[in-house]
């Protein structure tokens, strides 16, 4: 009979413990509203499609609410609601990490924060690890609690960018409106649901706790840095021959570097054709993993996202059959991949109409744009030496049909090298040398080698009469302006 009871009281305080921990979470957990306006790209002085998404957070220390960017990402208007309350309190976005997937959101009313809890974060959890995930999926307004285990941890591409990070798999459902929501493990937060895939039974994806204490991490000094990049293109190192070649043992340790980019932490370091064998003193294998956990890879670049910038990074590689070791500081932020320019999703796009053609930088957004709307992209990646003067370039996106520009008009996507037969530097130089123009013609030059000529009298004298046919408000961004 003791026995009974002692089983008895057991089992009451392990339901007791779990239900204390899941109020705890619940008290801690918000719903966000979000108001967002896109940029519009094809008629870049205009803002493009508005809409409405619902999604979720979960209050930390100190008051701060954490959700995902893309939930808050060129938010006009954002309000909070936490579980429980029907009462609706304005927030705003402090810092995102479009990289990260994640947002800080912060609300001035202290009077959201009276009843609330905040969320203890804890370590990256193991794989069969059970995990709960909270949220509030597909727009409703009641709390749903979903478990399962974690079944993958992986590098993998984020939502808003195309760079890679460790990613938790579990086979808890994450569906829309469960963004931003904490995946828990008793009571902690072990990851930030963030995706689902569609057409897939229980498959959902949540951002690593590890991800999210380098987030909170960065922001501490009031500036938002990001990962630091090591700025190096590389290939993996599997065939026996070539390491034989390069005087490597058939050991799988190591990788071949193929290019260092401007800017890189390693550039003046490393060299085409050097083997990189360790980072921070891991070994890297040669298909490019690298053990983060005993029996588990994934990514080398887990080494160096883990770091902030200003730190040390050593390096062991082998370099025309010798080891060589150094070191080097993790504090480029700037490195040069492409001339395609790399911008932020909340940036507002650069333009310049002129005679009726439409002008922008050839910028990440501008070709993602592209590839949605046509299903291709210019073959830019594959021209870079082509562009090797140009710090960044300009593109005819389009033409707003008038009589200046007559002949013209079907032109649309067409990379410009020159005008005048001069070359420019930037997108801020291809403005500054079209304004400037004095010649009777304006011609500007095409990738491939066409040429467009304009009046520079005619574009001077309609130019009042097309901005007011086509509602363009500006000729300009202010950027270039």
């Amino acid at each position: 009979m003791k026995i009974k009871k002692i089983i008895l009281m057991g089992f009451f305080m392990c339901v007791m413990t779990v239900f204390s921990a899941e109020s705890s979470v619940t008290k801690a957990l918000v719903k966000v509203y979000a108001a967002h306006q896109s940029y519009n790209y094809s008629a870049p002085w205009q803002y493009g499609q508005s809409f409405n998404s619902t999604a979720t957070g979960f209050i930390i220390d100190g008051n701060k609410i954490i959700t995902n960017a893309h939930a808050v990402i060129n938010a006009k208007f954002l309000q909070i609601r936490k579980e429980g309350d029907s009462k609706k309190y304005e927030a705003k976005v402090k810092f995102v990490s479009e990289e990260y997937d994640l947002a800080l959101v912060e609300v001035d009313d202290k009077d959201f924060f009276k009843g609330t809890t905040s969320l203890t974060l804890g370590n990256l959890p193991s794989i069969q690890e059970k995990v709960v995930v909270y949220g509030y999926p597909l727009g409703g307004d009641k709390l749903s609690t979903t478990q399962g285990i974690v079944s993958r941890m992986e590098h993998n591409t984020y939502t808003l960018t195309n760079e890679r990070f460790l990613i938790g798999q579990t086979d808890a459902a994450i569906n829309s409106g469960n963004s931003g929501g904490p995946v828990t493990n008793n009571g902690k937060v072990v990851g930030v649901a963030f995706a689902g895939i569609a057409n897939a039974d229980n498959i959902g994806y949540f951002i690593p706790v590890n991800i999210l204490k380098n987030f909170l991490n960065d922001i501490k000094d009031e500036n938002y840095d990001g990962p630091p990049r090591l700025g190096i293109q590389w290939s993996a190192l599997e065939s026996v021959a070539h390491r034989k070649m390069l005087g490597l043992p058939n050991d799988s340790k190591g990788v071949l570097i193929k290019k260092v980019f401007k800017n890189s932490p390693f550039e003046g370091v490393l060299q085409k054709d050097d083997v990189l064998l360790k980072l921070d003193n891991k070994w890297i294998e040669s298909d490019g993993t690298v053990e983060f956990r005993p029996n588990e890879k994934t990514d080398f670049s887990y080494i160096n996202q883990q770091k902030n910038f200003g730190d040390m990074l050593s390096y062991e590689i082998v370099r025309n059959k010798k080891k060589m070791t150094g070191s080097v500081k993790l504090n480029s932020k700037n490195i040069r991949y492409s001339v395609v320019t790399e911008v932020k999703i909340e940036t507002p796009p650069s333009y310049f109409v002129y005679g009726g053609l439409v002008f922008e930088p050839l910028t990440n957004n501008y070709l993602t744009l592209l590839k949605e709307s046509k299903g291709e992209v210019p073959p830019v990646y594959e021209k870079e030496d082509t562009y090797k003067d140009y710090d960044q370039l300009a593109i005819l996106t389009s033409v707003l049909p008038f009589d200046v520009n007559l002949g013209y008009s079907e032109l649309e996507n067409l990379i410009i090298l020159k005008i005048n037969g001069e070359k420019y530097k930037n997108f801020k130089d291809f403005v500054q040398k079209l304004r400037k123009a004095n010649s009777e013609f304006v011609i500007l030059e095409t990738e491939n080698g066409d040429e467009i000529v304009l009046d520079r009298a005619k574009v001077e004298a309609q130019k009042e009469d097309l901005m007011r046919n086509y509602n363009v408000t500006s000729e300009m961004s202010d950027d270039v302006r």
